[in-house]
């Protein structure tokens, strides 16, 4: 009798041992969401710090100091640099050159150092293709006073926004590339719907419609053509009427936001960012 329980302690316990290591392995695992997205390639960090030092003033005049193209192509995009082992594909075009395309030999460069070369690049295209580590940057090169003065002059858009009210703190509340897909684009982004932030949705547009005969329907607008006007009304109900005669009115609080899309120059873009920038 006590072999007995002895065997059957021993089941549970092991049983106990396996559901947890069951549970275990099924538990969700945490995802390192920029590990993810950086590629499998592991970089030596000193290697590519060497490769830079070495590709500025030998390959960047032509190449970009980023590696990312001026007068000679982007090598960032490049199959070549991607598929490259420690310089293995680089190495000969760097050694032999291209003089059909006007790319000069550097057989001096020694194996090493075009491998560190092809360290910097391949950080470089991780860097790139990372979402989670990228930094736009460039966006604040506009004049902040010629923003203002677009502010509430032509770009009219004080009559509906005022910097010491709606818009107080808002460079605080945003980053500047969002900040400028917000009054480019009014309202939440596909990306932040994906990452689920929780965000205002904008106005619906509200629409009136109004026949000769003095019959009025009034609603939130669905969907307008030249045809027909599709509108929900106070009461909750999906109504399609025809615009046949009748007199349309409609509300749209985004509309002069849509229309200023087409009219803004790059220079009223980057004013008026630089401008907004000021409102901390």
């Amino acid at each position: 009798m006590r072999h007995l329980r002895r065997c059957v302690l021993a089941i549970l316990l092991t049983g106990g041992f396996v559901g947890a290591q069951d549970q275990a392995a099924r538990a969700p695992k945490k995802v390192d969401a920029a590990a993810m997205f950086a590629g499998p390639d592991k970089i030596d960090p000193a290697a590519a710090e060497r490769g830079q030092k070495i590709f500025g003033p030998t390959c960047g005049f032509c190449h970009g100091a980023d590696a990312a193209g001026k007068s000679a192509p982007d090598l960032i995009r490049s199959q070549l640099v991607l598929h490259d082992e420690g310089g293995s594909l680089i190495g000969p075009v760097i050694h032999n050159g291209r003089p059909d395309r006007g790319m000069p030999a550097f057989p001096s460069l020694t194996n090493e150092q075009i491998a560190d070369i092809g360290a910097f690049l391949k950080l470089r295209k991780q860097a790139t293709s990372n979402r989670f580590g990228y930094v736009i940057q460039g966006l604040l090169t506009g004049n902040a006073k010629a923003g203002e003065s677009y502010f509430n002059g032509d770009g009219k858009c004080s009559t509906c926004h005022s910097p010491t009210g709606d818009l107080a703190g808002i460079a605080n509340r945003f980053e500047p590339a969002d900040l400028q897909r917000r009054f480019l684009s009014p309202g939440p982004s596909l990306m932040d719907m994906f990452m689920g932030k929780q965000s205002k949705p904008l106005p619906s547009p509200k629409v009136t419609v109004r026949w000769p005969s003095g019959e009025t329907v009034s609603g939130t607008l669905v969907r307008a053509d030249e045809f027909n006007i599709e509108l929900k009304d106070s009461a909750g109900w999906h109504r399609s009427v025809s615009r046949e005669g009748a007199q349309v009115q409609i509300d749209d609080p985004m509309s002069f936001h849509r229309e200023q899309l087409a009219k803004y120059s790059d220079a009223d873009m980057h004013n008026l960012l630089a401008y907004l920038e000021t409102l901390k």
